[in-house]
């Protein structure tokens, strides 16, 4: 697809900060996950921050995203204020779930995160919830399913695009397709092309996941499409997971080979910007000075919420 939407410098100056929101604070909790201060286990999503942010800037607060279990990225690009996500990562009741969710158990009704489910393939059916009850009420956002391509073998995902589609419901299907389910690749789980059984029922865009131009070219598309009554689409977009499917460290797997260069979304983005003028290399610099101070503060709110008590817990 030909880029043709227009991007000015406030958009590009937010995809490129909301990257690496995401990506600094990715890799400061690789940091401090062995040192076991934190309750919950985490699915880093470091080199997949195109996808999320991305699809965000198009979203208004009160369209509803549902997230997997890898809610880290898409959850801070969508709003979620970071020392909420990190005091629930500390497990203190000033966490956006009180402490009581997790990594994979996410909720900021304020921006649009009803929710995210630990279970794969579980959030799918909620955004077609969403466009559903938008639908009958006569309200103007859109349900957005956001998953892995693992969970394109769940019952559910099949069934949610033949009712989206059925009832032509204001929904966005988007598969951030890093090709791994855990260590097993998708040629050894999926006998089917994502892409090819949703076009069935309905349109299907396809973005470079490591690109955050593309992403945002391709969801804006979607967004305005649905937005405007033209029924569900599905945006897939292929991506590179640097990290093990949980956990803190780098993945090892031989044939996941990561470029730094060629496949960091940041780096890209970095790159496009300076060349063209819309942003100088010490603009880039200041903004990842200050998301550092941003961690910063965020860790120290955590550390000095309360955990959960007794008394807190209603019977």
């Amino acid at each position: 697809m030909t880029r043709t939407t227009t991007i000015d410098r406030a958009d590009v100056t937010w995809l490129l900060r909301r990257m690496r929101l995401i990506r600094q604070a990715s890799e400061r909790i690789a940091r401090l996950y062995p040192t076991d201060v934190m309750e919950t286990p985490v699915h880093l999503c470091i080199g997949q921050e195109a996808v999320p942010v991305g699809l965000c800037r198009h979203l208004r607060d009160d369209d509803k995203l549902f997230l997997g279990h890898r809610t880290h990225g898409p959850a801070l690009a969508k709003g979620l204020p970071l020392p909420k996500l990190m005091a629930e990562l500390y497990g203190r009741t000033t966490g956006c779930s009180h402490g009581y969710g997790g990594s994979m158990h996410v909720i900021d009704l304020e921006h649009g995160l009803p929710g995210s489910s630990a279970i794969v393939g579980g959030s799918i059916a909620l955004g077609v919830g969403a466009g559903l009850a938008a639908k009958l009420t006569g309200a103007s956002w859109i349900g957005v399913s956001y998953f892995g391509d693992a969970a394109t073998n769940a019952g559910v995902f099949y069934e949610s695009l033949n009712f989206a589609a059925l009832r032509r419901l204001p929904v966005l299907f988007l598969c951030e397709d890093n090709g791994w389910s855990n260590v097993m690749p998708k040629s050894a789980h999926s006998a089917h092309d994502i892409t090819g059984v949703a076009e069935q029922m309905m349109p299907v865009l396809q973005a470079d996941g490591t690109d955050a131009l593309s992403v945002y070219e391709h969801a804006g598309h979607a967004v305005e499409r649905i937005r405007g009554g033209g029924g569900p689409m599905l945006l897939h977009c292929r991506t590179k997971r640097w990290m093990k499917h949980q956990g803190p460290e780098r993945c090892d797997l031989a044939a996941n080979h990561i470029d730094p260069e060629r496949d960091c979304p940041i780096v890209r983005l970095e790159t496009w910007a300076q060349r063209s003028g819309m942003l100088g290399a010490d603009e880039c610099t200041a903004i990842t000075a200050e998301i550092e101070r941003e961690i910063d503060a965020a860790i120290a709110f955590a550390e000095a919420s309360p955990f959960p008590q007794p008394e807190l817990v209603e019977v």
